[in-house]
């Protein structure tokens, strides 16, 4: 009895400092964790040895004592000072993008349109003379476009015209008329051709109306291809920071305060952002319209020089007119060049029909009459595999090879025909006036008769039924010509024939490569046919040739009949 009352008194007793001693271990190792580099630092300071951490015998004083040496490391929330790490050398630095928000934002612009629509969205100063760049979507078939400025609190609106565009990029040049001996700031331009996966941005821009927002991300990819109707674009950057409606022709900026690209568009199912959004290299940008763009250097440039990783104090945005320009070297206006063909990328299928020793590059569909291309001796079904001794995988990459040059400039261009390798070299014009007249125009070529069809009606294959041409209310309602050779698709149900791009009213000229005279001939040619790998069309729709490649599922392969 004695006994238990012993321990229950030892047990009230040494409780409260076994409580107290648990708590005073615990806020050891917390301040430890803290304030290890602290420690470490001071204990270095001191002479002695570090209490723990990597050992690097050959490492230099002086390389470890100077600032300009030391690698930046990550700031934990928690760290009120910025010492450089005794172990690592390293200097922290905050992970903020004040810096580069307070060095572009005051050269991002709103503007407001009216006429065909009214529009809210964001615009980029490339020029102290008044020069702004934006998307081409939200200038065009405006008759009114007012451009507001703000900085240092300070809202001004200035009446602006477009000056040029570029509707293939979604870009255009406006311009506001300032004050006499008024100069802008215009924003610190990079280069895109440098980014990477996983850099760091921000969007700047007018989302809602609510002007020079910031927003941070990641780019996403680098080389995104976007189709938004009738009007495919190329080697987009796509990034994770946010976009919204007003957003569009806002800057996307690096850490270094360098813009390396236009706010263009967002993916959503709704108006809103849900985590795609994307933006045109800035580099197209600089290639379209020299003449009203200004290389800025940028101040964080020279400020990371100087430091090196080492600590940065906040930097002085620049007055209006007082930054360090340089012209752009080049002196005209770039227009679009035109090399006046069609193309479609090679596949697996083009390989196989067309013996093809590569498996990249570029069918030619077509070659416009008095082009650049046809001068130079490109004729339909060249392969396109070398421009300038620089290899083209797709249609995509040609494009972008030919976005880079100017009118006027000679480009060498690598081909296969009939497997053997020529070389042509071909001098670029800028783009006729008249580009969709000419895409409507009907090759040039011998015209073929009309040829019976012999009591067959109609054929139906891999999903698609086919029927000759011969007069009747199809050939009408889909306005084909009886005076040519081939067959006619009435109607498309295959699920590969839909995604191949099939449609009612092709004619079918050729079948892997085998000529189509009538739907007799037509009927000879695919019963040897081995569809399991691939069929080449060669079709005509609306009076322009090009070839389709169809892979037919299971389901597509039934019988023709």
């Amino acid at each position: 009895m004695a006994k238990d009352v012993i321990e229950a008194c030892a047990r009230k007793t040494l409780a409260p400092w076994l409580v107290a001693t648990c708590i005073l271990i615990g806020a050891t190792f917390t301040l430890a964790f803290f304030y290890a580099d602290d420690i470490r630092q001071a204990r270095s300071r001191l002479g002695q040895p570090p209490l723990a951490g990597p050992r690097q015998p050959n490492r230099s004083r002086t390389a470890a004592g100077s600032a300009s040496a030391r690698p930046a490391a990550f700031v934990p929330p928690w760290h009120g000072q910025q010492n450089p790490d005794a172990v690592t050398g390293a200097t922290p630095q905050p992970m903020s993008f004040n810096q580069a928000i307070a060095v572009v934002s005051p050269a991002v612009v709103g503007i407001n349109t009216s006429g065909a629509g009214e529009q809210i969205a964001s615009g980029i100063i490339t020029h102290r003379r008044g020069y702004i760049l934006t998307n081409y979507h939200v200038v065009h078939g405006a008759k009114n476009i007012v451009v507001t400025l703000s900085y240092d609190q300070l809202i001004k609106a200035y009446p602006a015209k477009l000056v040029d565009s570029r509707g293939d990029l979604d870009l255009a040049i406006i311009k506001v008329d300032p004050a006499a001996k008024e100069v802008f700031t215009p924003a610190p331009l990079g280069n895109s051709d440098r980014i990477y996966i996983g850099q760091q941005v921000v969007a700047i821009g007018n989302p809602f109306g609510l002007s020079q927002s910031a927003s941070a991300g990641i780019i996403s990819n680098a080389d995104r291809t976007l189709t938004a109707g009738d009007s495919v674009f190329n080697n987009l950057i796509q990034t994770d920071a946010s976009m919204n409606p007003g957003s569009s022709g806002g800057a996307l900026v690096s850490t270094s305060a360098q813009v390396i690209g236009i706010n263009t568009a967002i993916y959503s199912p709704t108006a809103s952002f849900s985590g795609i959004g994307f933006a045109v290299p800035i580099n197209q940008a600089k290639r379209a319209f020299p003449d009203f763009v200004e290389i800025v250097q940028s101040p964080l440039i020279k400020a990371n020089a100087r430091a090196a990783g080492g600590n940065t104090k906040a930097m002085v945005v620049p007055p209006p007119g007082a930054a360090n320009l340089r012209m752009m070297a080049a002196r005209t206006v770039v227009k679009k060049c035109w090399l006046g063909v069609a193309t479609c990328p090679v596949d697996e299928v083009i390989v196989s029909q067309f013996n093809l020793p590569i498996r990249y590059g570029v069918l030619v569909n077509r070659v416009f009459g008095n082009s650049p291309a046809s001068k130079a001796g490109l004729a339909r079904a060249d392969v396109i595999f070398r421009v300038d001794n620089k290899r083209v995988r797709d249609d995509k990459m040609l494009w972008s090879f030919l976005g880079g040059k100017q009118a006027g400039d000679s480009v060498r261009i690598g081909v296969l025909r009939n497997n053997n390798k020529e070389i042509f070299v071909a001098r670029l014009e800028p783009e006729p006036p008249n580009i969709h007249s000419l895409l409507l125009e009907v090759p040039q070529g011998p015209a073929a008769g009309a040829a019976g069809a012999d009591g067959i009606e109609e054929i139906s294959w891999l999903g698609i039924d086919i029927q000759p041409i011969e007069a009747g209310e199809a050939m009408q309602e889909f306005g084909i010509s009886l005076n040519q050779s081939g067959v006619f698709i009435g109607e498309v149900e295959g699920i590969a024939a839909i995604e191949a791009g099939l449609a009612a009213g092709d004619v079918i000229k050729k079948v892997n490569n085998k000529r189509i005279k009538d739907i007799n001939s037509f009927k000879d040619v695919i019963k040897k046919v081995d569809v399991s790998e691939g069929v080449l069309l060669d079709i005509v729709r609306q009076k322009r040739p090009f070839y389709i490649t169809i892979r037919p599922t299971k389901q597509d392969l039934g019988a023709w009949q």
